[in-house]
């Protein structure tokens, strides 16, 4: 697990010094803002869906370490995925973050898997999981969404 706590912490902190897939592109098909009231935080998440192929997802908001970096590697990980293995990966990511947890995490979520240190910090689950959600709205239809 040391190796895992390690990673998590080389991750969180490149992820939110130099995120990946940050910004609102010039074109998306579907967006939905998610949002913490408890912390403050807000991320919107833009996905450019096509044939039902998420071609390309981005983020931009204000929000924490641990959910800017969530948010970075959940762009590349959904990428190029159908909605379908999306939805997929955002039921494992929850269960991850559980109590229950994910025995298969490393292999099904690679190396987001890191993410499950946060349990150590039960207060930053919710960060976490705020990018997650809003994939899951947006990719739903729904224009908002929160973590409660």
């Amino acid at each position: 697990m040391s190796d895992l706590n390690t990673l998590y912490k080389q991750q969180v902190l490149a992820h939110n010094k130099t995120p990946k897939n940050y910004g609102q592109p010039d074109h998306w098909t579907h967006h939905a803002e998610g949002l913490n009231a408890i912390c403050g935080d807000q991320v919107h998440v833009y996905l450019c869906l096509v044939d039902d192929t998420i071609e390309s997802a981005h983020f931009a908001g204000d929000s924490c370490a641990i959910s800017m970096a969530s948010a970075s590697m959940m762009t590349e990980l959904v990428t190029g995925k159908t909605t379908f293995d999306a939805l997929h990966l955002f039921a494992s990511f929850k269960q991850m973050m559980s109590q229950e947890g994910l025995p298969d995490a490393e292999k099904i979520l690679g190396p987001v898997a890191c993410l499950a240190s946060v349990k150590k910090f039960p207060a930053r689950i919710k960060s976490a999981l705020l990018c997650w959600y809003a994939l899951n709205a947006a990719i739903n239809g729904q224009a908002t969404t929160t973590t409660e």
